[in-house]
């Protein structure tokens, strides 16, 4: 106990963290435990800390934090909690040199960031107790869409310019943009990409929609909607 409780105040004596509380040690409370450059004092307990290089980054009195990441290409964080009711969340901790950036719930198993000032947008999963980014090197991840056993989102793979003439004789450019969907099966780890499906719109962004079980709807700039069977993509899914 008493190697555990100089560990604690070497994690917090550089900083100046009031009102810590000292809680004992057994084979569920392991103290401070490392995840990476990150470190959750004490272990699975209400309240508890996330600390980055010895520094508190957020603590809720109603949450235990449970596992934390961060958001590639910014200076924020998102962590995983489980609240009194045991059910588990994610939360953000934003850094106000990223800008204009939004953090949102879709459903209990899927999270969207968006990040105006810098262009970036991301998809986060809890699953198996972790909280995953999806395609983390991507910078464009949006659009998620859920039902029951699955769901879809999309990246923009790029972008180009488009002439055509108008009925006046008129040249209008416009930019057009190329959108690759990603598929997940709620009940595996595995991502989807379909490679064959390329999709192109005048819009940046993509509104998918479930109409079954098996296929997912869009409405181009045009106003021509689209069905996709995924079945035809990703067999294996269903």
């Amino acid at each position: 106990m008493v190697f555990y409780l100089i560990g604690l105040l070497l994690l917090l004596l550089p900083y100046r963290v009031s009102a810590v509380d000292i809680f004992p040690r057994d084979h569920e409370h392991k103290g401070i435990i490392d995840i990476g450059p990150y470190q959750i004092y004490p272990e699975n307990r209400m309240g508890n800390g996330i600390y980055y290089e010895k520094k508190l980054l957020d603590s809720h009195p109603q949450r235990v934090i449970l596992n934390i990441t961060s958001i590639k290409d910014t200076k924020s964080y998102v962590y995983l909690f489980r609240d009194k009711n045991r059910i588990m969340g994610l939360d953000i901790i934003k850094n106000d040199a990223d800008g204009d950036a939004r953090f949102w719930k879709v459903d209990q198993q899927f999270y969207q960031y968006s990040n105006n000032t810098f262009g970036i947008q991301r998809v986060f999963r809890i699953f198996q107790g972790k909280v995953i980014p999806l395609l983390p090197n991507l910078r464009t991840g949006a659009g998620v869409a859920t039902t029951t056993n699955h769901a879809i989102f999309y990246h923009i793979t790029g972008s180009r310019d488009s002439t055509d003439t108008n009925s006046s004789g008129q040249e209008i450019t416009q930019r057009i943009y190329t959108f690759r969907l990603h598929l997940i099966n709620r009940n595996q780890k595995i991502i989807k990409s379909l490679q064959n499906l390329e999709v192109q719109d005048f819009s940046y962004s993509l509104k998918l929609k479930w109409i079954n079980e098996y296929s997912v709807s869009y409405k181009l700039a045009n106003g021509k909607k689209e069905i996709v069977d995924l079945r035809k993509y990703a067999p294996s899914l269903f």
